[in-house]
């Protein structure tokens, strides 16, 4: 009797592992599904008294299976790209420091805005080098303790330091999401392991079955399954509370660390006698109307309440409060989008080639006036 049973049971197993491997290949082949990979491990290593860095001497590759695939090569001072001599007399030794739009996800390390700045500003007769300190996550105060512990030693004569609008108050505040390291890429705490971080990393049938479960119209089903709102609305509506109204007041802790962060980056760089500078770059959201307006219908804000400048006038009154000198892309950004809209992936929202082009040329511009 049992035996009879467990025929037919295997049979129905058997069939319906070859219809979800079959299901697995249909969907690679036709719509392969987003998701950053970095592989192998080992990317990220522990920097204490900070929160950690690149993996002096990796090399691997990242992609997200849809849009991108890149070389990693991280040199033996933790920066990405070739590895760097002694500072030449005569050339300017450019350290850009920042997130992931400085490190460059979804390009090759010779297509950040910071490999192709010396070029920019050669057309203007500035011999120069440009070192690439981006460091995905990253805040304002991360940015100075990397640079303390690290960047120093590297010897710049100018220091950029490049700030994200869409998060980087929210990667400055204390009481941010803990990020843990496993197996050198980084984590958060409360998804750090189990079966569907697994799925979620190797299998593209599952991304799109959980995508089509985050859509509106699955809501009610989310909810009765006892599902949280998606990652994807989670992070989107994290970003959009840099842009309400009372942000300054709700993200004052984060506010506050960027602040004493930026007045021990200009003391120190005054000590050595380097030049500091910052970038503001824009998210997308910010300077794409379309995309804002949906964005708030999407998470059912009331647009009175939310403006996207409030975090570009939270910076510029930092900035201004310690003399940076400042460059805001976000209006060549916008004027940008509307002759090429391809300054950003669809799906991953970092900047393409195309936009690391634009931030190269703006920050010549802007450097060479300021020299």
């Amino acid at each position: 009797m049992l035996k009879k049973l467990l025929v037919p049971a295997a049979t129905v197993a058997v069939s319906l592992l070859l219809s979800l491997m079959a299901a697995e290949i249909l969907v690679r082949l036709v719509r392969p599904q987003p998701r950053l990979v970095i592989t192998p491990g080992g990317f990220y290593t522990p920097d204490p008294p900070g929160r950690y860095r690149l993996s002096p001497g990796y090399r691997g590759r990242i992609y997200n299976r849809a849009e991108y695939s890149n070389d990693i090569r991280i040199n033996d001072a933790g920066l990405r790209g070739a590895e760097i001599g002694r500072p030449t007399e005569g050339l300017l030794r450019v350290l850009v420091v920042g997130d992931s739009f400085v490190f460059g996800v979804g390009v090759e390390d010779t297509e950040t805005f910071t490999a192709l700045l010396p070029a920019s500003l050669a057309r203007d007769g500035i011999e120069a080098e440009g070192l690439n300190a981006g460091i995905p996550a990253f805040g304002v105060p991360d940015a100075e303790s990397w640079f303390r512990r690290h960047g120093v030693a590297l010897k710049p004569n100018l220091v950029v330091l490049a700030i994200f609008l869409g998060n980087d108050l929210v990667d400055a505040s204390p009481d941010r999401e803990e990020i843990l390291i496993v197996d050198g890429l980084l984590v958060p705490a409360q998804s750090s392991g189990g079966i569907k971080a697994w799925l979620h990393r190797h299998s593209h049938l599952f991304v799109i079955i959980k995508n089509l479960l985050e859509q509106p119209g699955f809501r009610p089903l989310r909810a009765r399954l006892g599902l949280g709102e998606p990652w994807k609305t989670r992070t989107l509506r994290e970003e959009f509370s840099v842009y309400h109204e009372s942000a300054g007041q709700e993200l004052k802790p984060a506010i506050d660390a960027t602040d004493q962060a930026l007045g021990r980056f200009v003391d120190l760089c005054g000590e050595l006698g380097i030049e500091i500078v910052a970038v503001l770059m824009p998210s997308e959201v910010q300077i794409d109307p379309d995309r804002w307006h949906s964005s708030i219908t999407g998470l059912g804000l009331d647009p009175a309440e939310y403006d996207p400048s409030v975090p570009t006038r939270v910076f510029q009154d930092l900035l201004a409060r310690h003399d940076i000198p400042t460059l805001d892309l976000g209006p060549p950004f916008a004027a940008g989008l509307s002759r090429d809209p391809k300054l950003y992936f669809r799906f991953d929202r970092h900047w393409t080639v195309e936009g690391h082009k634009l931030a190269a040329e703006e920050l010549a511009e802007f450097l060479v006036a300021h020299r």
